[in-house]
């Protein structure tokens, strides 16, 4: 019963210990934060960098929207070429009675479902 009575004590010990070095953290890290928050709000330098670093950022963002949205566009207008170069293939070439032909493979195929996907959902917002 002593032996039981004794791990208790410690185990009492050890926990009411971590609660005191969590507490005593919490107060370290709230003061830390506290300074360097103030510190840098206050630093004109810091001010001028994260301005810097902002417009920096936005124009990158805006750039690279801008270039997305333009190989958005040339990807559509090849996939629509590939299509329309396959449709008007199948009618001049083949009847509309015979078996359909198999999808394209390849690069070309994906060019084709990518165009056709894109095509959707530009319609779909459009619409």
């Amino acid at each position: 019963t002593k032996r039981n009575e004794t791990k208790r004590n410690e185990t009492k010990q050890v926990h009411s210990v971590k609660i005191m070095n969590q507490f005593i953290q919490r107060i370290a890290n709230y003061i830390a934060n506290e300074v360097i928050v103030k510190g840098l709000a206050e630093s004109k330098t810091f001010q001028r960098f994260a301005l810097r670093t902002h417009t920096s950022v936005q124009d990158l963002k805006s750039k690279g929207t801008e270039q997305m949205n333009g190989t958005l566009d040339d990807l559509a207008k090849m996939a629509n070429e590939q299509v329309l170069s396959q449709t008007t293939t199948k009618t001049s070439v083949g009847s509309s009675s015979g078996p359909p032909l198999p999808p394209l493979q390849g690069v070309p195929g994906f060019f084709s479902a990518f165009g056709k996907e894109i095509r959707q959902d530009i319609m779909g917002k459009k619409l």
